[in-house]
């Protein structure tokens, strides 16, 4: 799943995400692939992390984008929700 460029607010587990350095709550989005292998094997797993960068400070948050299953929905869906935040 990949996001387009923006800037967003963002929830993790119903949680507004907020800068830690700044209280800002908007953030730049990117994806980070990395290839996990054990010391000297070949490449077992690619981790998937959701990069978050503070638009203000820029201070950078990583989050693995996992699924939860919703009773009420009764389907998987993820823990990030994003709400892209429109400048006029």
């Amino acid at each position: 799943m990949v996001r387009k460029r923006g800037t967003y607010q963002i929830k993790i587990l119903d949680k507004q995400l907020i800068c830690v350095f700044c209280q800002n709550d908007e953030f730049q989005h990117r994806e980070v692939y990395m290839d996990l292998s054990p010391l000297g094997e070949t490449v077992t797993e690619q981790l998937t992390l959701q990069s978050f960068s503070c638009t203000s400070c820029g201070d950078i948050r990583m989050f693995e984008e996992k699924n939860r299953f919703d009773h009420t929905l009764q389907k998987h869906v993820s823990i990030i929700e994003y709400m892209e935040v429109i400048k006029e």
